[in-house]
């Protein structure tokens, strides 16, 4: 029944007022809605008050008029004296005096009649003029006043369309009365603070427990790495050493990934003007051995391209894609690092040949590896490679985005504004 009603309300609305229109417009649209009608219903109050009064002094003057006449007649069989006027010999067939009204009377009343509906119609066509231009001012009026109100309303739109992660200090702080749109405003900023807090706290948490996480790792591996430099680990225990060490050599990984996770999400505190290819030469540089050991080509070529932000995240941004383009690949394939400026972006590309993937965009979520291909991978890693490129390059005002090559492989693309 409820929702009958609310359906209906709703179908009413959109009769009354058409879809597509501001709040604005349509505040002012009411306004004058209201107005017209309020005008309109004392139009008609007004018409029906003049019309009795002009018919009830109608009424009045046509009974002084036919009293006047009357006093004025010579009374019945009285003979004219010899000072009484002798009116002339009237027509044959001529009404008399008594028998029907005077003309003069006639011609009163005719006055009066046509006098009353003059009035009547002169009101009428001043009042719907009159009302048509009040009308104006009042759509007019309307729309300002609608104005001021919904200034405080996108307010608070602009704050929340422009709202990230990264500036959850912001608040909106909106004066005025103490109405609807300073509730909704403190309501906001109340939200914010809250938000503030729980990403604050979870921030806190990921590098905390990666801060401290990192010390027994380090324990472990001294531990690990001692016996087998010494050679003082038999030979069947070897293999369990070596699985282990490799165990714990993920374990940073993935630590090092939170981190950098943690700290991009905080934003950039300082930024720098940084040679992006530059960058990418040192990257491939580190990839070199690794890229040889497997059997993969790696070719840099860059422009000289600068951009500003924070060199030690544009290095590890640069350095995952390149790690990702060799540790996914295959035996005689290749890796591309390429540089570029164009249209006012500087633009970062690697591309990789490799085993098909299905859908790129889900690699960019944390702990994703992919298909079975990339997870039974020789070097598989963590997952957060390209979570850490995408973290980065947001912090950055730039844009990370990932392909399917045809044939095999990935394409990743940065593009940074203003290069």
């Amino acid at each position: 029944m409820a929702t009958g009603k609310r359906a209906r309300r709703q179908v009413l609305s959109r009769l009354v007022l058409p879809s597509g229109l501001t709040l604005r417009t349509r505040l002012a649209l009411v306004y004058t809605g209201v107005f017209l009608l309020g005008g309109a219903v004392l139009l008609v109050v007004n018409y029906g008050l003049v019309a009795t009064s002009l018919e009830h002094r109608s009424l009045d003057l046509t009974a002084t008029i036919e009293g006047a006449a009357a006093d004025t007649a010579p009374p019945a069989g009285e003979e004219a004296g010899p000072f009484t006027p002798v009116e002339p010999a009237e027509p044959a067939g001529a009404a008399r005096p008594s028998e029907a009204m005077p003309v003069a009377e006639t011609v009163l009343l005719d006055v009066v009649a046509d006098y009353r509906s003059a009035v009547l119609s002169d009101m009428v066509l001043n009042s719907v003029l009159v009302l048509a231009g009040v009308t104006a001012l009042a759509a007019l009026a309307g729309w300002l006043i609608a104005g001021r109100p919904m200034r405080r309303l996108h307010r608070v739109t602009e704050t929340a369309r422009t709202l990230s992660e990264r500036d959850l200090h912001s608040r909106l702080a909106l004066t005025g009365p103490d109405d609807e749109f300073r509730e909704l405003g403190d309501t906001f900023d109340g939200m914010l603070a809250r938000l503030e807090g729980a990403f604050e706290s979870q921030r806190r948490f990921v590098a905390n427990a990666s801060h401290e996480l990192r010390t027994p790792l380090a324990v472990q591996r001294a531990a690990l790495e001692v016996p087998l430099a010494q050679d003082r680990v038999p030979d069947d225990l070897r293999p369990a050493f070596t699985r282990v060490l490799d165990s714990v050599g993920r374990s940073e990984d993935l630590i090092t990934g939170l981190l950098l996770l943690a700290r991009s999400d905080r934003g950039l505190t300082r930024t720098e003007t940084v040679d992006l290819a530059e960058t990418a030469r040192e990257a491939a540089g580190l990839q070199e051995e690794a890229a040889g050991a497997a059997g993969v080509e790696l070719h840099v070529d860059t422009e000289p391209a600068e951009v500003a932000g924070d060199p030690v995240l544009l290095a590890h941004l640069v350095r995952n894609l390149v790690d990702n383009a060799v540790r996914y690949n295959a035996p005689g394939g290749w890796v591309r690092v390429r540089v570029r400026t164009a249209a006012g972006r500087t633009v970062l590309k690697v591309t990789n040949t490799g085993p098909e993937v299905g859908s790129a965009d889900v690699l960019f979520e944390p702990f994703h590896r992919g298909d079975a291909a990339r997870l039974h991978a020789e070097r598989s890693g963590s997952g957060l490679g390209l979570s850490v490129v995408r973290s980065i390059a947001s912090a950055h005002g730039a844009t990370a985005t990932a392909r399917p090559r045809p044939g095999g492989g990935l394409v990743a693309t940065v593009g940074f504004p203003g290069g």
